[in-house]
């Protein structure tokens, strides 16, 4: 206790010493000095009861007691008043130093003296500066002459006689400058030294606190929950987001915790020493739905590890709805939607792969079928309805064939099939009995029967095709030429170059049609007096190379391409304006102008025409319309309403073609014709072929039967004329009376010829 005491006292305990203080230090130094002073004061005073009293020893005593008493106020008052404190306490030893050299006679009194004034520079280094502490030095120069001069005080008496006590010169300077310059300059260079340190230490401390505040403060707002350990995984320090992150209480302590206690990697594999990985997924230990990522940051200068913690438990729910989607999407790409079967390419990818895994010998069938009429069934039933007869054959199918066979939905109602072939199969009629006894003739639905009808176009391995694109294209290809008689087509090289030849038709028909390359042709239509009445608009092309291409080919080419409506409309304009001119002439013969059912469902076209007969009032009379009943949209309701309307503005219709195509006697009532033409395969055998003859009179006694006039066409010999008169044919058409001609013949010359061949009112 004593010993704490007097450290406090001295203010030299651990909490004074750990920091720096310049009056800390002064006052430390400060009661020290007056303290151990004291004590020798103190030592004298009571060393001097024990020896007689002299005068000179009387005096000595009187200072030294003045000197103990004013020393141990300074104790009292230093605390407080250090400065002044300092100031008295050095005063106090000047006056000591110079009574005791000069006013006593005794040389030990005299060296206390001495010993007084000579240790003022440092005294006066250790409590004030290093000026304050020269001058006390150069002012002893004053008591350093008063010791050299040879002063009476500085004798000592010996038993041998009388011996001065300072007796050489040398000592006394080394004396004198030893402690008046040396060790004041020494202790000055100390705590130069020492202070300067301090000033450095402190700035260090400032930085240091600084940079510990910095780090502090990003360490807790780094924006990441961040874990400093070792690389033992001790955990050093935790920031406010780790702790939240983790789940801990006020009460929890992660300092000095091991991380492996708070966090569980996910992989086996890197579960020892997790945190000294990259990058590891763990999970919360606390609550295992909880996942988090670790990313490591070595600290090379101290070998620890920062550790960034990042919450991916959202993450890993949508990466995991994500593979579920991914799974999901390629069903999607991969599989048709209603019957989950492979689409089109997942379907060419799985035949492939089948090729390649068999030998050169293997071989097969590819087939698409289609099911007819499915857009009736669609219209009929709903398309609910319809989706349920496509899943339902889907399933028959699948049923039905073996399980080597691949199938596959490509669109709408056509259905693919890769079928495995022995020897056997490779006859084309086994092979269509093979598919025919796997398609279902009917299917139910909601108790109903319904009938399906196919078409399938089919094509070999190896014979049409090395690829499953391949054989797909030859099937579509063979597809096209299958119809309600011949289901079961099958490709061959012959149909490619025809389908090839077709495309590039179509592609110079549609240039054709737009440089209005394609030109009508008049051929006349004579009454049985042999008068031209009327003409017959026919479409005629002629190439850059002069040669003509049959309309028969063309106009079924326009008509698969949908290009008959320009067709027509081109051909239309063309017409009316010789109509104009005929009709300002007085010629008064119509011509024929042929539709097909494409034309009359166009509403474009249809436009068109009710646009021209409301501009020209007299459009009806001279212009007549053919329609040819081969079209297979004849039995649409729009088309009987669309030839009602014109047929109200004044339109003669004639039905082309008559006995070869759509229509039904309910038909021929429904639709406003008013003329009848007989196709030419009915009149070239004529007049040796009986059963044709009696198809003619059967026709005109039907036309008469319905007020309708007849036209006969391809009429080529006299004997055919005289015999289709005979039997009451109104109007007579064929190369007997004149073949067709360009309209331009018909024209030139301010239409001299149609002049001339046609009665002029």
């Amino acid at each position: 206790m004593l010993i704490d005491f007097f450290k406090a006292y001295f203010l030299v305990d651990s909490d004074q010493l750990s920091q720096y203080d310049k009056s800390t230090f002064q006052q430390s130094a400060l009661r020290i000095l007056i303290t151990f002073t004291s004590l020798v004061f103190l030592g004298v005073e009571l060393n001097s009861l024990f020896i007689t009293s002299v005068a000179e020893s009387e005096l000595f005593l009187v200072i030294n007691s003045l000197c103990l008493a004013l020393l141990v106020g300074l104790l009292f008052f230093c605390k407080k008043y250090t400065q002044i404190s300092s100031l008295i306490f050095l005063s106090t030893l000047t006056f000591i130093g110079l009574s005791l050299v000069t006013l006593s006679n005794d040389a030990h009194a005299a060296k206390y003296g001495l010993i007084s004034l000579y240790s003022l520079p440092l005294m006066a280094r250790l409590l004030f500066n290093f000026r304050f502490s020269l001058l006390l030095s150069f002012a002893n120069l004053g008591s350093f002459y008063l010791i050299v001069s040879g002063s009476h005080s500085l004798e000592a008496h010996t038993s041998t006689g009388v011996v001065p006590a300072f007796t050489s010169f040398y000592f006394q300077i080394l004396t004198f400058v030893t402690l008046n310059f040396a060790l004041p300059f020494a202790v000055s260079r100390i705590m130069y030294t020492l202070e300067h340190n301090t000033t450095h230490l402190e700035s260090l401390y400032r930085r240091l606190n600084r940079n510990y505040s910095l780090y502090e403060e990003i360490f807790e707002h780094t924006g990441n929950p961040t874990i400093l350990c070792n690389k033992y995984g001790k955990v050093l320090k935790a920031n406010r987001s780790a702790h939240h992150l983790l789940g801990l209480n006020e009460t929890d302590k992660i300092e000095n915790s091991k991380i492996q206690s708070w966090l569980m990697p996910l992989n086996k594999k890197t579960e020892r020493y997790f945190w000294q990985s990259n990058a590891v997924e763990c999970a919360l230990k606390r609550d295992t739905d909880v996942f988090i990522e670790v990313h490591r940051a070595t600290l090379t200068n101290h070998g620890h590890y920062m550790l960034h913690l990042q919450n991916i438990t959202h993450l890993k729910a949508m990466k995991q709805e994500l593979v579920n989607s991914q799974e999901t999407n390629s069903r999607l790409v991969h599989f048709d939607a209603l019957t989950r079967l492979p689409n089109f390419q997942n379907f060419c990818n799985q035949v492939n792969r089948k090729i390649k895994q068999e030998t050169n010998h293997y071989t097969g069938a590819m087939f698409i079928i289609r099911i007819s009429q499915f857009k009736l069934l669609n219209k009929q039933y709903g398309k609910d309805n319809a989706n349920r007869i496509i899943l339902s054959f889907a399933k028959t199918l699948q049923s039905k064939l073996s399980d080597q066979t691949i199938i596959s939905r490509l669109r709408g109602v056509k259905f693919a099939c890769f079928l495995p072939l022995g020897q056997a199969y490779l006859i084309q009629r086994n092979l269509s009995a093979l598919i025919k006894s796997v398609l279902p003739e009917h299917i139910r639905m909601d108790g109903k029967v319904l009938n399906i009808d196919f078409q399938v176009g089919i094509a070999y391995y190896q014979n049409d095709g090395q690829t499953a694109e391949q054989l797909l294209e030859h099937c579509e290809m063979a597809l096209e030429y299958s119809n309600s008689v011949e289901r079961y087509s099958y490709y061959d090289h012959q149909l490619e170059n025809k389908l090839v030849q077709e495309h590039q038709l179509g592609l110079q028909l549609g240039d054709a049609i737009k440089r209005n390359d394609i030109a009508l042709w008049l051929q006349p239509q004579v009454s049985p007096d042999g008068q031209v009445c009327s003409f017959e608009a026919l479409a005629r092309w002629q190439k850059a190379d002069g040669n003509f291409v049959s309309p028969f080919v063309f106009i079924a080419v326009a008509e698969k391409l949908g290009l008959l409506p320009t067709l027509a409309e081109n051909l239309l304009r063309s017409l009316i304006p010789v109509l104009q001119d005929w009709h300002d002439e007085h010629i008064r013969t119509p011509v024929a102008f042929n539709l097909a059912g494409q034309e009359l469902m166009n509403d474009a076209f249809f436009a068109l025409l009710m646009s021209l007969a409301a501009d020209h009032s007299w459009l009806s009379d001279m212009l007549e319309l053919e329609i040819t009943e081969t079209s297979p949209v004849m039995t649409n309701p729009l088309i009987h309403k669309r030839l009602k309307a014109l047929h109200q503005y004044g339109f003669v219709i004639a039905i082309d073609d008559f006995g070869t195509g759509q229509a039904t006697m309910g038909q021929l009532i429904d639709i406003p014709a008013t003329v009848l033409k007989i196709d030419r395969r009915f009149v070239s055998p004529l007049p040796d072929d009986q059963r044709h003859l009696d198809i003619v009179k059967s026709t005109i006694q039907l036309a008469r039967s319905l007020d309708m006039k007849v036209i006969a066409e391809g009429i080529e010999t006299k004997e055919q004329a005289n015999l289709l008169i005979a039997l009451g044919c109104n109007t007579l058409q064929g190369y007997y009376f004149a073949k067709p001609a360009p309209m331009t013949d018909w024209t030139n010359n301010n239409h001299q010829k149609a002049k001339e061949l046609r009665m002029v009112y």
